[in-house]
């Protein structure tokens, strides 16, 4: 893992590297690049070893191309196979030098072949090519002005930041997409490739994945278990390749306890805090786990003091609000981590998303049930207009603020809406696509706060597609979603009694900080992200030596 930075030194910091080296304290450089006419350029990198400790030059240079690589491509020894049988030849034993040969080879069709997470920053010698992964796990921000251009990994990098908010994201409470809330900075958005022209400033951008069609084809479960689990395993397998140690976050959910049901890490971690024992009890559910399969579980117990202390560094390496407590056991779970010597882990991200998870997902599919139950056909427009339709009924569910946010968000969500596939479908799809990324960009900041990396299998783009197939007795069963995954749990562990089997309620990762900050039980992200933004502020106005 690492960081880039590039572009027009104008528009970058005075030391764009050094406020990225937590990003990548092993290896750090920068280049020059001269050009015939207008004002030189620079590519930064800093580098995280995790695949390849040996040392080796950043960023790395072939033949007049360079390249800044922030990732890890999961399948590049496979890639690397197929390039040296094209003549290819390679110094060292890294995804870095494996992503250049195969755009040197592919083009931007390379991106189709890896699987993993990434961006990536290349100068071919007439521009830059800049790139993220399929669903955004790794940031790259952008600025272009006048011609010319700057990107990095955080907008730390960047100077002259001046706060604009953006109604989109108010609405949502969090930013995502292209949206900062930084005036003239964006970012490059998941799935994107974008092409800048040295010569002229033009800049081609491409959409280079999409979310897969609906094709609902597996209605057997055991077919489904078939298919699933040993794709999985592969899934989890690939993404435990390391040069350094790996662990494990695990909760009392089904997500992460099936990743360590199948992988069986010696050590894990897990976040309870004593404000929540009495309703959430991660702690007893994790060491029933790691009694039943012989492993060691470090439960972490930060506090409100711990908190304190933490929230000026927790500002400066978010950087923008995302609408949720959890960056703070994030943190937490990586610096941990990291202090027991390990700079990797596997983290259940994605499966909510994929499988229809959340509660609020059971909510809307139960009610559509019913509806498909008792409306018939011929009087579907009567219950469309009386219930609203799918979407409506989503919107409704995902607005944070009441009616008035309603149309803001049927405006986002009706290009990723196919009306022809079913909810269970549309539902994954905009929770994949949209209500994710700031899951994603928590996980990202908050390890890398701490040189950690965070890897997800349920993201392998190969569960996402089996994911389409699934009909919906084989996500949503008994008022229950993930049904697919509760099967795959049981079957792994071969015991039903277990609590992590038996578990009803998903929390996903809450903290309570509304207790500690607001004296109050009550959820308010809104009040969360308005005294995040202004810590944000002072520390994104710091220099990296007198940073908190």
């Amino acid at each position: 893992m690492c960081g880039i930075v590039g572009g027009s030194p104008l528009l970058l910091s005075d030391a764009p590297t050094a406020s990225l080296r937590h990003r990548g304290p092993d290896a750090e450089g920068i280049v020059k690049i001269d050009r015939t006419t207008g004002e030189p350029l620079v590519l930064g990198m800093t580098r995280l070893s995790i695949v390849d400790t040996d040392e080796m030059s950043v960023p790395w240079e072939v033949d007049g191309l360079v390249i800044s690589f922030n990732g890890e491509i999961y399948n590049w020894r496979e890639l690397r196979d197929e390039l040296i049988s094209l003549g290819y030849q390679f110094r060292t034993e890294t995804d870095t030098e494996v992503v250049l040969a195969a755009y040197r080879e592919w083009g931007t069709t390379c991106l189709d072949r890896f699987n993993g997470m990434f961006s990536i920053a290349i100068w071919d010698g007439e521009g830059f090519f800049l790139c993220r992964d399929r669903f955004g796990k790794k940031p790259l921000f952008l600025r272009l002005a006048e011609g010319t251009i700057a990107f990095a990994s955080e907008v730390k990098s960047f100077n002259n930041l001046t706060y604009e908010p953006v109604a989109q994201a108010d609405a949502l409470e969090f930013y995502f997409d292209e949206h900062t809330p930084f005036r003239t900075v964006t970012s490059v958005r998941p799935a994107e490739w974008l092409y800048w022209n040295a010569a002229d400033g033009s800049v081609t951008r491409e959409q280079w994945w999409s979310f897969p069609d609906y094709a609902g084809d597996l209605t057997d479960m055991r077919e489904a278990l078939d298919i699933f689990l040993p794709l999985f395993t592969d899934a989890c397998q690939l993404r435990a390749q390391a040069g350094v140690p790996v662990t494990m976050f695990l909760s009392g959910g089904i997500d992460s306890s099936l990743i360590q049901a199948i992988m069986r890490f010696d050590t894990t971690f897990t976040v309870q805090f004593e404000e929540f024992e009495d309703f959430l009890n991660e702690q007893e559910l994790t060491a029933e786990l790691a009694a039943y399969l012989g492993f060691d579980n470090h439960v972490i117990r930060p506090d409100r003091d711990d908190f304190a202390d933490c929230l000026p560094l927790l500002a400066r390496h978010i950087e923008f609000p995302v609408g949720s407590f959890s960056i703070f056991p994030l943190y937490c779970l990586s610096r941990a981590a990291r202090a027991q010597g390990f700079e990797v882990a596997l983290s259940g991200e994605g499966a909510d998303e994929l499988f229809n998870g959340y509660y609020r997902n059971e909510i809307l599919l139960g009610e559509n049930q019913w509806i498909e139950e008792h409306v018939s056909e011929q009087y579907s427009a009567l219950g469309n207009r009386y219930f609203g339709t799918q979407l409506d009924r989503y919107v409704r569910m995902a607005s944070r603020h009441g009616d008035e946010d309603t149309e803001i968000l049927k405006g986002l969500l009706t290009p990723l809406w196919n009306e022809s596939a079913p909810l269970h479908h549309n539902i994954a799809a905009v929770e994949s696509q949209l209500f994710m990324q700031p899951l994603l960009t928590m996980a990202d900041r908050m390890s890398m706060a701490n040189s950690f990396e965070v890897r997800n299998p349920f993201l392998d783009h190969r569960i996402v597609e089996f994911s389409t197939r699934l009909a919906s007795n084989l996500r949503f069963h008994e008022g229950r979603g993930k049904a697919l995954l509760r099967a795959a749990l049981r079957e792994v562990l071969g015991n039903d009694d277990l609590g992590v089997v038996r578990r009803q309620v998903k929390h996903g990762l809450p903290a309570p900080v509304n207790q500690w900050v607001f004296n109050t039980k009550d959820l308010d992200r809104k009040a969360w992200n308005d005294l995040l933004i202004g810590e944000c502020l002072r520390q994104l106005t710091l220099p990296a030596s007198r940073a908190h």
